[in-house]
């Protein structure tokens, strides 16, 4: 096998916000090296999957009962990943995964400690590991640790300057790594307006086609993306906090706007039954599910509560025409979108010069246990984002509408983190 430049690969994950944070992490290592490569070629998959969108749960050593078990699968992984190579990756990335609490750290040590020994095993040379969004740990086989500035609290602040290792060895952004620009939001809403013509010609789209057609043209718009629960009690995020966002969303329609509202992987299936049944009616406001749905009874169990299953399923699937439409619809003129505060991607939009608010009340949120989605709303706000409950009262008072926010762009962490770990493995030869 040929052993070239600095290649990279990962972990794959089902994980909407994760896997972004992947790709994005590809693209700037390209950019920066100016190579390219193939898709096939970045995820290891459990045994018989091809691509990374048959993933439903995430692989993790905190679900295997010990740490053999783990490593033989995962070795399982890595040989079916390297009989299709014709490269050595020298580059091995994994997403840190904040809904796995007290396990992530140790989870994101084991898998990275697993690839190291494989190299050592396999005689493929070194491997450099890096973990993307992580909280301050003290990884012992993490190469190189991202971490925004939100996840660090004044006791982690105080260990990286007492701890020249693990100071040495982090990398501190502001924001997040991500795969958002602009440019995808534009290219997404061309492709977006394509679909909605040829969409037209089938009657069972009438309802929807019409309420988006709508929607793209009001001359003010909102989005809301809704965020929702995660494995533990530390974010509650129900039914109540939805009655309080539709009354805003209600109080922009009596000011001349569209709302649209878009759900994601973690926002609860009851929560997303309640929103599309009470706006399905309102020509002003419209419900888009972005959440995969049910295909069997085994996607229906409890634990597959980042799939939809529930009495809209078919609904939704046809709704699946017309396709995902966050952020297509985030393209159009004087348009502002909303992130409830449990989400990072309020990062990514603030990034692409998006007017962007975030939702805080009504919402709970554990300060102790998510100190970070605390942390980022006062990071962000009010210098590249305002909160949501100002802008509805500013707006329905003073008629402030997305276009005159002109918040600051937050600068994108990507090019710093691929210089960073192409300086470090060059450091190393």
């Amino acid at each position: 096998m040929e052993t070239t430049e600095i290649t990279a690969f990962a972990l794959g994950t089902p994980n909407a916000g994760e896997l972004n944070q992947l790709y994005g992490a590809f693209r700037a290592l390209s950019e920066l090296l100016g190579t390219s490569q193939k898709k096939e070629r970045m995820f290891l998959l459990p045994k018989g999957m091809s691509d990374v969108s048959d993933l439903k749960d995430t692989v993790s050593f905190s679900k295997y009962a010990d740490y053999d078990s783990f490593k033989a699968d995962v070795y399982g992984m890595l040989d079916v990943y390297f009989q299709s190579c014709d490269v050595v990756p020298r580059v091995f990335i994994t997403a840190y995964n904040q809904s796995e609490n007290e396990c992530a750290g140790r989870n994101t040590d084991a898998i990275c400690r697993i690839v190291k020994e494989y190299y050592q095993d396999k005689k493929l040379g070194d491997v450099f590991t890096t973990v993307l969004t992580s909280r301050l740990h003290k990884y012992k086989y993490v190469d190189l640790i991202n971490i925004p500035k939100h996840l660090l609290t004044f006791t982690s602040r105080i260990r990286l300057l007492q701890d020249s290792r693990l100071r040495k060895k982090s990398l501190i952004t502001i924001g997040t790594i991500n795969n958002f620009s602009r440019q995808v939001i534009q290219e997404k809403n061309k492709d977006f307006l394509d679909v909605l013509k040829t969409s037209k010609a089938d009657e069972s789209l009438n309802e929807i086609v019409k309420k988006l057609e709508h929607f793209v043209n009001m001359p003010k718009k909102a989005v809301v993306c809704l965020g929702g629960r995660v494995e533990g009690p530390e974010i509650v995020f129900n039914i109540s906090y939805a009655k309080k966002l539709c009354a805003d969303a209600e109080k922009l329609v009596h000011n001349g706007y569209a709302v649209a509202f878009v759900n994601g992987p973690r926002t609860p299936n009851d929560v997303t039954d309640f929103l599309y049944e009470r706006v399905k009616n309102n020509p002003n406001i419209l419900f888009h599910n972005c959440k995969k749905i049910a295909e069997d009874d085994e996607d229906r169990m409890p634990k597959r509560w980042r799939i939809y299953s529930g009495p809209h399923e078919e609904d939704f699937k046809n709704m699946q025409k017309i396709g995902n439409i966050y952020p297509a619809i985030l393209g159009f003129k004087n348009t502002l979108v909303v992130h409830t505060m449990d989400s990072y991607a309020s990062c990514e939009t603030a990034n692409a010069a998006v007017p962007t608010a975030i939702s805080s009340k009504g919402i709970h949120v554990d300060p102790d246990v998510r100190y970070d989605c605390h942390n980022l709303v006062q990071l962000l706000c009010p210098k590249y984002a305002i909160d949501w409950d100002e802008f509805v009262h500013i707006t329905s008072h003073m008629k402030i509408e997305p276009k005159a926010l002109n918040p600051q762009v937050l600068s994108s962490p990507l090019r710093v983190f691929a210089e960073a770990v192409v300086n470090r493995i060059n450091a190393r030869r």
